[in-house]
């Protein structure tokens, strides 16, 4: 009976308690974002990567190698956000890197109430108020009562706004050139912290930028072998801006690293959360595009600075104490002129002369001249909503004609009223179109593309057909990589079809604290 009783003893003693803690979280979550970062990367420059830093995360981590974006348009603030929130622009309300509000354009996280921080310029006129949903810090700090501390970390404002979310402790993103100074804004604090303050001393941008680069890469020029030779028709000059060398990306992990220990992140009991992300990769990209050996070379060195960065948690947060993830906020298009050059589909498509012809038509179909058109921006038609029932005309006609003349452009494959799809339209075109529209942000014209169509962001066709660029449906833009890392993530790789909402899911499920408010995304594993 005795040894009965010590059997059953032991046996509860066993069984975890319905009063017991929550379950054990890292010390510290680590958000990567590497801005523009195709999928195709991690393969396509792997047996050239360390093994510590990209090859670290897929052998020891859990890759997910079909994660796509599943909304339009392909852009950085959009996927930033929707990142951390598990959600799309239908419900975060980010709906581009600028839009407009009530006829007004404004950035994704302009703020005209707030103040800069740590310089005199207006670069830290910013707050995530035009969020309109929680993110995964915010749910993390409402989970530990606010104890948690949550920071964001770019080069970009939008970059490090929207990823650490509302109740951040604070994010922190590059001043204007030349001071290139992190900075802040009055809504997150009145003055930077000390540890900040000492990091901007050191000046590291100056000392990075005396490297000469793109003059000496990694490797000897001949060895890119999975790109394609230096081209002038194809690149920007570039490397006279931390912004667009490797450095940009090294700058970024130090500042991290300063965050981590200027405000001792994951030295308590409460999780506290990084979001980090990797703005140079995206401005290297728009100058020399996604198939130029300064990319390879670019990313070759943040491989290797993720080595160091990820050993620095180790040493400092602890093995085994931290969890990771890595993504990428949209993916990115081959150059144009690369394209041409080996016969695959490209165009450029000048929409300035599209816009002057509709209102013309407008005109003469309905006798009431205007500027009916406000602009066409990431493949999206914005009609003046109320102008048009001012002039006493009915919105279906309108659109109707605007939709009209746009089907007969060689260049537009679909044009449509986004309230009012035609039951052609295919999938996934049907769900990205509706996942990316939001009432009073965005254009209620969806324009389609044919096939290597990109729409002119530059004056000039020559340069036009330089550099990289994205916003588009097909995989080239929203096939990205998504890799986990760390406590509490098994080791694995999935090829089944995931999505960019699924990454806050999942990351609040390893947590064990409530998915962000308008979250859409389903755990991983």
């Amino acid at each position: 009976m005795r040894k009965l009783l010590t059997s059953l003893f032991l046996f509860l003693l066993s069984v975890p308690s319905p009063f017991s803690s929550l379950q054990a979280r890292p010390k510290l979550v680590v958000g990567i974002i590497v801005d523009q970062m195709r999928w195709d990367y991690l393969e396509r420059y792997k047996d050239r990567y360390c093994e510590g830093g990209f090859r670290r995360m897929m052998s020891e981590g859990y890759n997910c190698t079909q994660c796509m974006i599943n909304y339009l348009p392909a852009v950085t603030a959009v996927g930033h956000a929707s990142v951390y929130t598990g959600t799309v622009p239908a419900f975060h309300g980010i709906t581009g890197n600028s839009f407009r509000i009530d006829g007004r354009r404004t950035t994704a996280v302009y703020d005209e109430q707030m103040q800069t921080v740590g310089s005199r310029t207006e670069a830290g006129k910013r707050s995530p108020h035009l969020l309109m949903t929680t993110t995964i810090g915010d749910e993390l700090r409402m989970a530990t009562n606010f104890r948690s501390k949550v920071i964001g970390v770019a080069l970009k404002d939008r970059a490090a706004i929207l990823p650490a979310g509302h109740s951040a402790n604070a994010a922190y993103w590059l001043d204007e050139a030349p001071d290139n100074k992190f900075i802040t804004s009055t809504y997150y604090m009145k003055e930077l912290p000390k540890w900040v303050t000492d990091f901007n001393r050191r000046n590291l941008s100056r000392e990075y930028m005396k490297r000469d680069w793109p003059q000496q890469m990694m490797y000897a020029s001949d060895t890119y072998v999975q790109s394609h030779p230096r081209d002038a028709r194809i690149e920007h000059r570039v490397g006279d801006d931390i912004r667009t060398t490797p450095w940009g990306a090294t700058l970024t992990l130090d500042m991290a690293r300063a965050a981590i220990a200027g405000e001792e992140l994951g030295k308590d009991e409460f999780t506290d959360m990084l979001c980090v992300s990797i703005s140079s990769t995206d401005m290297l990209a728009h100058r020399v595009g996604c198939n130029s050996p300064l990319i390879e070379d670019a990313f070759l060195w943040l491989d290797r600075d993720l080595e160091s960065f990820f050993r620095y948690l180790d040493e400092t947060v602890g093995e085994g104490q931290w969890m990771a993830f890595l993504t990428a906020d949209h993916a990115g298009s081959h150059n144009l002129q690369f394209r041409m050059d080996n016969r695959l589909p490209a165009q450029v498509w000048e929409s300035t002369q599209v816009i002057e012809e509709i209102n013309k038509l407008i005109a003469r179909e309905t006798g009431k001249e205007s500027k009916f058109v406000m602009g066409i921006s990431d493949f999206k038609l914005l009609l003046a909503e109320q102008l048009i029932r001012q002039s006493g005309l009915e919105w279906n006609r309108v659109a109707d004609l605007v939709v009209s003349y746009l089907k007969t452009l060689p260049e537009i494959q679909y044009a449509f009223d986004i309230n009012r799809m035609p039951d052609y339209l295919p999938e996934p075109l049907r769900t990205m179109a509706r996942n990316g529209y939001y009432p009073g942000r965005t254009g209620q014209i969806q324009l389609i593309p044919v096939g290597g169509v990109m729409e002119a962001y530059h004056y000039g066709k020559e340069q036009n057909l330089k550099g990289a660029c994205h916003m588009l449906w097909g995989p080239d833009d929203t096939h990205i990589p998504l890799v986990f890392l760390g406590d509490g993530v098994p080791q694995g790789q999935t090829n089944r079809s995931v999505h960019i909402t699924d990454i806050a899911a999942t990351v609040c499920s390893l947590l064990g604290i409530q998915q962000p408010g308008a979250c859409v995304g389903q755990p991983l594993f």
